[in-house]
């Protein structure tokens, strides 16, 4: 079986959230529309300008 190289995670933490997902959600594309977890993070997707999620 192939093995696929792992990518890696990148999280921005911030207290303004949601302001940051007004800010972004029309500039770029979105992988995950903002929601909140059951862990207790409120989180959102996106991809960068060479398609990597952040």
């Amino acid at each position: 079986m192939t093995q696929l190289p792992a990518l890696p995670d990148l999280y921005f933490r911030t207290n303004q959230v949601d302001a940051l997902w007004q800010l972004l959600k029309d500039k770029t594309g979105v992988c995950c529309s903002i929601e909140d977890f059951s862990y207790g993070m409120r989180e959102f997707a996106i991809y960068d300008n060479n398609g990597y999620v952040l």
